[in-house]
């Protein structure tokens, strides 16, 4: 196989999260989602709500300079906010996965974490403002009049986490191999453009 780890974002409602478990399946490896998550939980000794607030709450001007990470991978914590300390747990538990062999990773910043590796395939899922919306009630349960603000919530948290950890912007075309339509192109054509770009097909 070309690529051993596909890594996914994906705009709210956009299928990002279907898409990578079809992905792992056709592929034969596990997917990860919010396994990173309560993962990080448990090293971090707290539950996953209280992570999900701290993505949430993280600002798009919060920038992590590289003395610091390394500091918290010494062991020191000291100076480090807990937006922070949430992101380089995260950040460990993602090279960890990806060291027990081929996955795929979705959201989390997985595809900057693991940069340096030359067998991650990097992916972007978006969809068109109506599709979404009518996944996110169909699939998701939320109520029509709640929509908009539900996919303008989810996108701006995923937005700010990611650029204050990468400082680039979420859905710059530079960060990926991939970017996909997935209201234009269907669930199913994206999962074989993956898989048969992953497999050097």
């Amino acid at each position: 196989m070309k690529y051993h780890i596909i890594t996914i974002e994906r705009e709210y409602a956009s299928g990002g999260n279907e898409i990578g478990q079809r992905t792992a399946r056709r592929l034969e490896m596990p997917c990860y989602g919010q396994e990173v998550l309560e993962r990080a939980a448990e090293q971090m000794n707290t539950v996953p709500e209280r992570l999900l607030h701290l993505e949430e709450s993280t600002s798009n001007s919060f920038l992590y300079s590289l003395s610091m990470a390394a500091k918290v991978a010494m062991g020191e914590r000291d100076g480090l906010s807990e937006e922070g300390a949430l992101y380089v747990t995260e950040e460990r538990v993602i090279q960890d996965m990806a060291l027990q062999g081929p996955c795929v990773i979705v959201g989390r910043c997985a595809g900057w974490v693991l940069r340096e590796r030359k067998d991650v395939l990097r992916v972007f899922i978006h969809g068109d403002k109506e599709f979404r919306r009518t996944r996110a009630e169909q699939i998701y349960g939320v109520r029509p009049a709640d929509v908009d603000n539900i996919l303008k919530k989810y996108d701006r948290r995923r937005s700010n986490f990611y650029a204050a950890n990468t400082s680039m912007r979420w859905e710059d075309k530079k960060g990926y191999h991939i970017m996909l339509d997935s209201s234009k192109l269907g669930i199913e054509t994206c999962v074989d453009i993956i898989s048969r770009t992953a497999q050097g097909i």
